[in-house]
């Protein structure tokens, strides 16, 4: 789904990558117990860390956040290489909903591991199809996996901000004109309310300086905007 069509050859190597991440043994109620609680802590971490820098912070500013952020990030991300090893894709019926979308957060942000990335958005195709994870939770991880691997994205999540206007654009995307088919098919919002939505957080955590600039409103998209 990813990078090439499939071949006889793309699924058996799909097929022996599936035999490696199945758990030798069965893990326990306990482990599971245990992977659960595991999760929604490093999830509740970096979102601490995530939400200070949306609400501003001031501690942002003192000297080394930014790389302490980073560096729990990989940290987070090593573990769930070793999750990833042992189970699999942890869906929800393994773990519950909750734990196995921090999972997915956790990884969604590894982005200095865009291989690891794209391993486990191949994993989670069928644990989606299952109804074990969700599309849009794919969608977002896809376009993560292209943007960070120099290709064009499907579903326009991924966005750069313009300091100077205060606007909101996607990041390049292949086949802009159907993009919103994508994103419906995924459960996914219309791109242009997406990305006002984007555009109005990044008003509030920035609005000072905008303001300083003449930007005294968030410079919102027509609804039914299409012409990316």
């Amino acid at each position: 789904m990813l990078r090439h069509p499939r071949t006889a050859l793309s699924l058996l190597i799909a097929l022996l990558v599936t035999a490696c991440h199945t758990p030798s043994t069965r893990p326990t109620d306990g482990e599971l117990q245990a992977l659960r609680i595991e999760l929604l802590d490093m999830q509740e971490r970096d979102q601490r860390l995530e939400n200070m820098v949306i609400d501003q912070d001031p501690k942002i500013r003192e000297r080394g956040f930014f790389e302490a952020k980073r560096a729990q990030q990989d940290r987070n991300g090593l573990r769930c290489h070793a999750i990833f090893s042992r189970y699999g894709y942890p869906g929800a019926d393994m773990v519950g909903a909750e734990a196995s979308e921090a999972f997915w957060l956790l990884v969604q942000h590894a982005d200095r591991d865009p291989e690891f990335q794209e391993r486990v958005a191949t994993a989670m195709v069928s644990v989606v199809a299952s109804g074990n994870a969700r599309g849009q939770n794919l969608a977002y991880l896809t376009d993560r996996v292209r943007i960070n691997t120099g290709r064009k994205q499907l579903y326009g999540t991924q966005t750069r901000f313009d300091v100077d206007t205060g606007r909101i654009y996607p990041k390049a995307m292949e086949d802009p004109q159907h993009v919103d088919v994508r994103r419906k098919q995924v459960g996914l919002e219309p791109l242009w309310q997406y990305i006002n939505g984007a555009t109005e957080m990044h008003f509030r955590m920035n609005e000072k300086p905008m303001r300083e600039r003449g930007i005294t409103s968030p410079p919102l998209l027509p609804d039914g905007y299409r012409d990316w």
